[in-house]
């Protein structure tokens, strides 16, 4: 699943981290156009279906606000201001604005706004909450919500739904783990298995195995022990 993202920001160092920020925690996310100034800014919001634009609100031209009011392409839009100021907030409940970043950007604000920009993305439009895989028969289009696990089987992937289905498709676990990633209730517990945090029945990390909602025993490495904790602990699961 891959999302569309522009960028409006004339300062170097801000521009710089936001991108690196989207690489190193949301890599499905593709920025398909950087500009600095009003004018161009305007340009590539009108001329591209983007789906996330980071707008500094002072650029070297004019208040980015300004160029909003005059801009068409806004209905689906989310927008997220970056600014220096932190007493601005009038502006952006006007554009109806996930919010906005101070700039120094930190990390935990930045994967804070994200994940809510993601989430209303994926509620908003079922279509891209769901994945295509082989059947016998030809391809099934399956939601990501409905995947319990996912276990890895040399190259290929098992994923397995709550309604007891299992399909097998041709990709490794490490490539279906990176497509999943901006589903937060994904975590991988195991080098060879992946599960949805919402289907997990019983934990007994003590002896490192954990019982899902359709009865599989999946095995806990000790790596990966406290990122699941902090994932339980997230969608408070005992």
């Amino acid at each position: 699943m891959e999302i569309n993202a522009i960028v409006i920001e004339d300062e170097i160092p801000a521009r710089v981290t936001l991108k690196s920020y989207l690489k190193k925690y949301f890599p499905n996310i593709k920025v398909i156009n950087e500009v600095d100034t009003v004018k161009e800014g305007l340009r590539v919001i009108n001329e591209n279906k983007a789906d996330i634009l980071f707008l500094d609100v002072q650029l070297k031209d004019g208040l980015g606000v300004e160029m909003l009011n005059k801009a068409d392409n806004l209905e689906n839009l989310k927008i997220i201001f970056t600014t220096a100021h932190d007493s601005f907030t009038f502006e952006a409940f006007k554009f109806k604005a996930f919010g906005y970043l101070l700039k120094p950007l930190d990390p935990l604000d930045f994967k804070d706004i994200m994940n809510r920009v993601l989430k209303d993305l994926k509620f908003g439009d079922q279509s891209v909450a769901k994945i295509k895989v082989p059947t016998k028969y030809g391809h099934e289009v399956i939601s990501v919500f409905d995947i319990v696990r996912c276990r890895a089987d040399s190259n290929y992937t098992e994923i397995h739904t709550v309604n007891n289905k299992t399909f097998v498709i041709s990709k490794t676990l490490k490539y279906v783990e990176k497509e999943l990633l901006s589903f937060d209730f994904f975590v991988r517990v195991h080098h060879s298995h992946l599960i949805n945090i919402n289907y997990l029945e019983i934990s007994n990390l003590s002896i490192s195995k954990l019982k899902l909602t359709n009865g599989h025993v999946v095995p806990v490495s000790r790596g990966k022990k406290q990122v699941l904790i902090e994932k339980m602990n997230e969608f408070k699961v005992q």
